[in-house]
């Protein structure tokens, strides 16, 4: 919610407020730069743990990448109607498919929260990053945690597809028709290029 205040120096403003999240519930399952719980991020990278990981697995490029070759697509995957899948699959099949739905416009990732137990299970996710890939090379559309391609080639560098990825991308996504899948990103980039800042 946004509630709308005024205060004598800055007059009025919006606060957002969420709602308050049980700390001994909250989990991170995976952050704006490709790590996954329960994962080692350095171990897929360069085959090391982080103690005998090369230096240049940490530095950072500056350059980014429009096609990257790290980049998974499982949609040609086989799956198996008996195919199972886990709870902490759900937030990394969320990511992949906020990019498969977006036609590679947009990824949703930095998953953190709550998951409640009830039936059905419920995450209940606070503070998300979105990684915007720019055909016009702009940054931080979505604010600075956006890192655009980078943030878009970390996650598929860690990602593993499971079948609940595999479910999403064959049976789901393709049947919903291109025209309607992302027609309202299309001209997104023309929108924010003309909002002044």
């Amino acid at each position: 919610s946004v509630y709308i205040v005024y205060d004598k120096n800055l007059g009025t403003i919006g606060v957002l407020v969420e709602k308050q999240l049980d700390p001994k519930k909250y989990k991170k399952w995976n952050d704006d730069c490709g790590a996954v719980d329960g994962q080692n991020p350095f171990e897929n990278r360069a085959g090391y743990d982080m103690m005998h990981a090369p230096l240049d697995v940490f530095a950072e490029s500056d350059e980014e990448s429009e096609d990257d070759s790290s980049e998974d697509d499982c949609s040609g995957d086989k799956v198996e109607d008996d195919e199972v899948f886990t709870v902490a699959d759900i937030p990394q099949a969320f990511s992949h498919f906020t990019y498969t739905y977006t036609k590679r416009k947009l990824l949703v990732c930095d998953l953190q929260g709550v998951l409640s137990t009830t039936t059905p299970p419920l995450f209940e996710l606070t503070d998300p990053v979105i990684h915007f890939m720019s055909r016009r090379k702009m940054k931080s559309i979505f604010g600075r945690t956006d890192r655009g391609y980078k943030g878009r080639n970390g996650f598929f560098r860690t990602h593993k597809c499971s079948p609940l990825c595999r479910m999403i991308n064959r049976r789901w996504i393709r049947k919903v028709g291109e025209h309607q899948r992302s027609s309202h990103l299309d001209d997104l980039e023309e929108q924010i290029s003309n909002v002044a800042f």
